[in-house]
């Protein structure tokens, strides 16, 4: 809230403590310009901060009093982005003067003649903010009257500009610091030749890992020294860093993949079991056989050990380095692993997926984990996912194959429907009127025999009411009829059951399915969500967004695994999220106040990225 001053003297007084109290430099910038603008009587306020030593300017703040005239002339200042900006502006930065009579309209001075003569803007006072020896910007306040403003008004201004530059000067040398160590701070941690984190950082990572399971990875470069000792090191560097480059892309954001050594590396998997290490093993050796060099094909072994919460990191890597070695005098191109306990789980990743699908339908042990789907405004959960998570599986394990399995073997109506039914029961101790989003793939959607009617009832004996129930359209297969599709849809949507299109911009979520599903929510998949800087994914991003502008359907960004993506997802427009960096799966008994949680982290303020101008109405 913006203290009320009534003299030159209580505004100088206010601003002062804004700047000494200040945490965020946006926020007491934005509110500092609001108080100038209402002292200043102005309709308008400005702060054009210079780009290094170039005489260019831009607008970074902008206040107004909210009125919808206005609107057209602040766009208009956005819109000239970095240069000389306007006359009256520029001006001021040529000579070091400001002016306390300037006729915007009449003289054509504030470069918006028409948009300020629709405003009703004539006048306009502008301020040099002025620093140690050095021009740091200009503060240009618009006023109706074409006359000066009242003498007791101006009478700080020069002060209380001074001191702005001071502390805008402070502000950037403190971020400057702070972007000195942290860079100093990833170099210290980083291997120079392939972008990865080092061993040192690697030691780091193993000794404060948190009481979690876990699971470390041992990485092997096939041939690296035949490759040196006959094409040259220069060739073995290039092999190293594609291999690099390959692995750190197959790894999650908060995993530590590093370069331990000459053609070794390894990483550090929190909250993956035996499974997920497996399967993020044998995803990294494949990977390689797409990778072709001048040197030859691109091959690594892997050895890996998943293990409980509590285990002796250094002892589970020295597990995961022993099989390496077995993987190695084998004829490498393989992986070797097993849990590092032992016993019935340390032979579970030699069964197959489909053993685990019969195992489940014969009633085998199956855990439902919920993970909130969270507003990235405020941090309230909107709704939970439900996710199946068979045993052996820990709660970060992908359980992707399993279901492929399933599809294969034609179970994937019953085990779909198993997974359904555990989710509906486990979900009697959440928040009964937060939407649960509940998997159900294409197949199954259509088959007659677990139908509508068989759903309701399973709700009914649950306690739930329909109308809080999204089903969540998992479509791995085509769709090959969408009239059915839509008759079946509408049987759902008559009992009040929503719908959500999963993976939206991957496999074949195709925009007939997007059109002939009408469904209420669509969640971005992650790979678009994790790579939302890059121009492709950007666009796709874009596509959606207005098919759910036309549709009314409420997009839902997946993957947001850290506070830096939940602010892109904002800037995007996207006000829903889910991801690990929102809150983990956890079982119904141990769902945590994410709300609470995030704003206790600051989770989704503190790196929001910045446009050049901030509206403050």
């Amino acid at each position: 809230m913006v203290p009320a001053v009534s003299s030159s003297e209580e505004l100088l007084t206010a601003i002062l403590a804004l700047f000494n109290e200040s945490t965020d430099i946006d926020v007491t910038l934005g509110m500092t310009l609001t108080m100038l603008t209402a002292a200043l009587d102005g309709r308008i306020g400005e702060i054009w901060l210079r780009d290094g030593g170039a005489r260019n300017v831009e607008l970074h703040y902008s206040s107004s009093d909210g009125r919808a005239d206005v609107a057209a002339f602040e766009a208009r200042g956005r819109a000239l982005g970095l240069g000389t900006g306007p006359a009256l502006v520029s001006r001021v930065v040529r000579t070091g003067r400001g002016s306390a009579g300037a006729s915007v309209v009449a003289a054509g001075k504030g470069g918006r003649v028409a948009e300020a003569a629709a405003a009703g803007i004539h006048g306009a006072v502008t301020f040099p903010i002025r620093g140690s020896g050095s021009m740091v910007g200009v503060l240009a306040v618009f006023r109706e009257p074409a006359s000066r403003p009242d003498s007791r008004a101006l009478a700080s201004m020069s002060t209380i500009c001074h001191h702005l530059a001071r502390f805008i000067e402070r502000t950037r040398a403190e971020a400057a610091v702070q972007a000195a160590a942290i860079e100093l701070a990833a170099l210290a941690s980083t291997d120079a030749l392939t972008g990865l984190k080092n061993r040192r950082e690697f030691d780091r990572a193993l000794r404060t890992i948190p009481r979690l399971p876990f699971a470390v990875l041992s990485v092997d470069v096939d041939r690296l020294k035949d490759i040196n000792d006959t094409q040259g090191h220069a060739a073995g560097d290039a092999l190293l860093r594609v291999v690099g480059h390959t692995l750190g892309l197959l790894v999650r954001g908060w995993d530590v993949m590093a370069r331990i050594g000459g053609d070794e590396f390894a990483a550090l998997l929190p909250e993956i079991g035996v499974f997920g290490a497996q399967l993020v093993a044998e995803r990294m050796r494949v990977a390689m056989h797409s990778l072709v060099l001048a040197t030859g094909p691109v091959r690594i072994t892997v050895g890996w050990s998943a293990a409980p919460a509590g285990a002796d990191p250094a002892s589970v890597w020295q597990r995961a380095d022993e099989y390496l070695y077995h993987a190695k005098r084998a004829g490498g191109d393989r992986i070797a692993g097993a849990s590092y306990e032992g016993g019935e789980a340390a032979d579970i990743a030699e069964r197959s997926y489909s053993d685990v699908v019969t195992r489940l339908l014969g009633g085998g042990s199956i855990t439902t984990m919920f993970q909130p789907i969270v507003s990235l405004d405020d941090g309230e959960v909107m709704g939970y996912e439900a996710l199946a998570r068979p045993e052996g599986f820990a709660a970060m394990d992908s359980v992707e194959q399993v279901f492929e399995a399933a599809r294969i073997g034609g179970q994937i109506r019953d085990l779909d429907w198993l997974c359904r039914r555990r989710a509906v029961e486990e979900a009697i101790r959440l928040p009964a009127d937060k939407p649960l989003f509940l998997n159900i793939s294409a197949a199954a959607l259509l088959d007659p025999v677990h139908g509508v009617d068989q759903l309701l009832l399973l709700l009914n004996n649950a306690g739930r009411a329909p109308t809080t129930v999204v089903l969540e359209i998992t479509e791995h297969e085509r769709i090959r009829d969408y009239d059915i599709l839509a008759r079946v849809l509408a049987s759902y949507r008559a009992e009040g059951i929503r719908f959500a299109l999963d993976d939206v911009g991957e496999g074949h979520s195709t925009l007939e399915l997007l059109a002939a599903s009408s469904s209420e929510f669509l969640k971005l998949g992650r790979s678009l969500t994790m790579t939302s800087t890059k121009v492709g994914s950007r666009a796709a991003m874009d596509a959606t967004m207005a098919f759910a502008r036309v549709s009314g359907a409420v997009v839902i960004a997946e993957g947001v695994e850290n506070e830096f993506v939940a602010d892109l997802m904002k800037a995007g427009g996207i006000r829903l999220g889910q991801g690990f960096g929102l809150g983990k799966p956890t079982m119904a008994a141990d769902v945590e106040d994410v709300t609470t949680a995030l704003a206790e982290r600051a989770a989704l303020s503190a790196l929001r990225p910045r446009a050049a101008a901030h509206s403050l109405n």
